[in-house]
């Protein structure tokens, strides 16, 4: 995917990530053991080290990390870290089964397997002049140790707000310098804000690039994205990057939260976990009623069975709590995950819609990849973008590029071919591979990597970097290089890689990553004047577009000629794939905002959609929230039309709530689109998979693009006798039409039957939506919204058939 910011590293006092994602009562340590403190890991030799995060979604410089089967199979770090492999034992001690550090000579520095019945402490490399924890796992524990991991459940953690109740006038730091006026919320970059009633503002004015939390009285009643009320008895405390990270893996739904001048101390204490499992069953109650109420397809029996378990778990805990607070923070804690699947139950789980996940393959074995598409299949996904072409190398044995003098395949990967087992392994349990490619970025490796060590002529140029030796990696986007998207050699070899992959593999499609330039902003930044782009340019209109500046007559046209640059790419895109494979899909990760990526970067996706270049898109939505991520999806949905859209959303990358993962999945599907797909499975952890699996993912469901007249078919069917059962709140007779004309499209979308029926169902549902929309209050208002909202998917769809 395009790119992310990078994360920022954590302080040594903190302790981020899902801090409640622990082993099920395994990490206890008996209550007289230790008073609640920072999470620590004790060596058999007595020695400690503060653990900085428990399951973060990105192992940061100066990192000391505990994975534990709630993030996944395996750590999922790189190889210039340190870890050790741990088996509970119980009572908080385990056995060390394995370490391995970079400064050893020994198989997995990084990316361990974590066990079922333990976890892996992972230390990252360090900051300059920070602490090195590779080097306290190396010389302080050893296979066949028995260690201690204190405060996990039962914590404390401290840290300092940078100003309270902040102004332009108060708080500097808080400024844009770009405007001169406060960012939202008067928040800046890496600040943590307490926001009280007493400066007399309704809310906090934040965005969503961030995390709050709101504590009422002393305790933690919400958590979330921005803009937060702030109550009368309390305040919100709001942080940005890695301070907003401090938060979510700090102050769950019940801790106990002081602020004393600019300190902030969070307790989560026993009482913590009890009223976290009871304000999650009232959730879980909420929602289930609602989703009844509405004729929401949901299993009212399984939702109440994971409530009677949940409740049984907090009955227990009450009675612990008194003498065992551990025990009673383990069986509330517990509490809370039942009733969250019990919430998970309740939500809405469609039988048609695009599920796609981004895969990184670091997989070097048949059997990991079964294990990966067993875990993706598992939690619902229908469609995997499996990164086929990245940091310059492809993961299969390319001949392409053997003679192009680049190595035929990823170092790590040589020896068998995995790109096939993905393919075969995916289709045999229903999932759509589709080849992910970085089309013009080639990677961060020094010196530009395999593709620009072969050809540094090949190389993009930044206009600040004019006149320098060899490939130089981009300002913006720091570290990144790439070949500039003009050059015939360039396109000829991105070209024949593609050829190669649709000849050579049984993808379902070719998935267009960085199809693009560039950022290209401010100026001096641009991309790209390589010699054969200025000389190109130049010969046509009389200038060397090196001399232009954004107020020269010839801006507008040097702006143009780089945008058909990529726009006449994807037509040669297109046009390959219908030549040799025209059963296959072409898809793009476009940017939300289709002005922002026309101005930044030259990618007019939006003339892609016109010119029917494009079988469906993924469009990039950044946010942090569900109502950005909807938003975002509106935007996109309006310019794209009928083309098939599944936005993308990036809560595994965030390390975000799988509650928050699924209110994404949930905006994106009510602002129209055809589905969502989540970045990445790398990050992926268990609890979000727990929560795809039994929420919105719990349906089996096929993808809308591999065959609109069967997919439109499918969901029509599956309204139709929706309706048929809704009566307690939608009664037949108000129904009828609606029903009836969904019958009527139904059997013109059978399998054999002319192309002009495909139009006379869309015309019925568009009557059928029409209808709906005048049912007025003699139907539950949700299920009226759903119904208009379905019809109109299946009939665009049914458009494209």
């Amino acid at each position: 995917m395009s790119r992310m910011p990078t994360p920022t590293p954590l302080r040594r006092i903190t302790v981020a990530g899902i801090a409640g994602a622990l082993l099920l009562g395994l990490t206890a340590v008996p209550a007289a053991a230790a008073d609640p403190g920072l999470p620590t890991v004790v060596a058999a030799d007595g020695s400690t080290a503060t653990i900085d995060a428990i399951n973060p979604s990105s192992r940061a410089a100066g990192m000391l990390a505990l994975y534990t089967p709630d993030a996944g199979a395996e750590t999922k770090t790189n190889a210039f870290g340190g870890e050790a492999v741990l088996r509970a034992l119980g009572g908080g001690t385990y056995e060390v089964l394995s370490v391995c550090t970079v400064f050893d000579a020994c198989p997995k520095p990084g990316n361990n397997t974590i066990p079922a019945d333990g976890a892996v402490l992972s230390a990252s490399p360090p900051e300059a002049g920070g602490t090195d924890d590779r080097r306290f796992i190396r010389d302080r524990l050893r296979a066949g140790d028995r260690v201690q991991l204190r405060n996990l459940l039962i914590r404390t953690a401290t840290t300092t707000v940078t100003a309270t109740d902040p102004t332009a006038a108060s708080h500097p730091g808080g400024i844009d310098p770009a405007t001169g006026q406060c960012f939202p919320g008067c928040r800046g970059a890496e600040q943590l804000i307490a926001y009280t009633s007493a400066a007399g503002r309704p809310t906090t004015g934040t965005n969503d690039f961030g995390y709050e939390i709101t504590v009422t009285g002393d305790r933690v009643t919400a958590r979330g994205g921005g803009n937060s009320a702030i109550p009368a008895d309390g305040f919100v405390l709001s942080g940005h990057g890695s301070r907003g990270s401090w938060l979510e893996g700090n102050a769950p739904l019940g801790a106990k939260v002081t602020l004393d001048g600019d300190t902030v101390t969070v307790e989560v204490d026993a009482q913590s976990y009890l009223l976290g499992a009871e304000r999650a069953a009232a959730t879980a109650r909420t929602a289930s009623t609602a989703a009844v109420a509405s004729c929401l397809a949901v299993d009212p029996a399984s939702i109440d069975t994971a409530l009677a378990e949940s409740a049984s778990l907090l009955d227990r805990a009450r009675t612990a709590a008194a003498t065992d607070p551990e025990r009673a923070a383990e069986l509330a804690r517990d509490a809370t995950r039942r009733a969250d699947v019990a919430g998970y139950r309740a939500r809405e789980s469609r039988p048609v819609e695009g599920r796609g996940l981004w895969v990184r393959p670091i997989e070097t074995t048949p059997e990991q990849i079964r294990a990966s598409l067993d875990r993706i299949a598992a939690a619902g996904f229908n469609m995997v973008f499996l990164e086929t072409v990245w940091g310059g190398y492809t993961i299969y044995p390319s001949g392409v590029a053997e003679r192009a003098g680049i190595p035929a395949q990823r170092p790590e990967m040589r020896g068998f071919d995995p790109l096939k087992v993905w393919i075969d392994e995916a289709h045999a349990r229903g999932v759509e591979l589709h080849a992910w490619t970085h089309t013009f970025f080639v990677g961060i490796e020094a010196g530009g990597g395999p593709v620009l060590k072969a050809h540094p002529e090949w190389a993009a140029v930044e206009r600040e970097d004019v006149g320098k030796t060899g490939p130089q990696p981009s300002r913006m986007e720091p570290g990144y290089f790439w070949v500039d998207p003009a050059i015939p050699a360039v396109r000829a070899h991105v070209l024949a890689t593609y050829d190669e992959i649709l000849r050579g593999y049984d993808v379902d499609g070719l998935h267009l990553d960085y199809i693009r330039y560039p950022v290209s902003l401010p100026y001096g930044a641009d991309f790209s004047y390589s010699s054969y782009s200025r000389q190109t340019f130049a010969a046509t209109h009389g200038v060397d577009p090196y001399t232009l500046d954004p107020q020269s007559p010839l801006w507008a046209t040097w702006n143009a000629w780089r945008e058909e640059r990529i726009t006449t790419f994807v037509d040669e895109v297109r046009a390959l794939q219908r030549r040799i494979a025209g059963d296959r899909k072409l898809s793009a990760a476009v940017f939300a905002d289709p002005t922002d990526g026309l101005s930044k970067k030259f990618q007019n996706w939006g003339a892609w959609v016109d010119d029917d270049t494009l079988d469906f898109l993924t469009g990039m939505s950044f946010g942090t929230s569900a109502g950005s991520v909807g938003q975002d999806t509106a935007v996109m949905r309006e310019r794209v039309g009928d083309v098939p859209l599944y936005t993308a959303t990036y809560g595994p990358l965030r390390g975000s709530s799988p509650d928050l993962v699924l209110d994404q999945v949930q905006a994106v599907n009510d602002a129209d689109s055809d589905g969502a797909a989540l970045f990445a499975y790398n990050q992926l952890n268990a609890r979000q998979q727990e929560a795809l699996r039994e929420g919105s993912f719990r349906t089996p469901s096929v993808v809308p693009h591999a065959d609109h007249r069967a997919a439109a078919l499918r969901g029509v069917t599956a309204l139709r006798d929706g309706l048929t059962r809704a009566t307690a709140c939608a009664p037949a007779a108000v129904t009828a039409e609606v029903r009836a004309r969904l019958t009527a499209a139904a059997a013109l979308l059978r399998p054999g039957l002319p192309p002009a029926g495909v139009a006379a169902a869309a015309d019925q549902l568009e009557k059928a939506a029409t209808a709906a929309g005048g049912w007025g209050t003699r139907v539950q208002p949700d299920l009226t919204r759903r119904t208009i909202r379905d019809l109109r998917m299946y009939a665009r769809w049914a458009e494209l058939a």
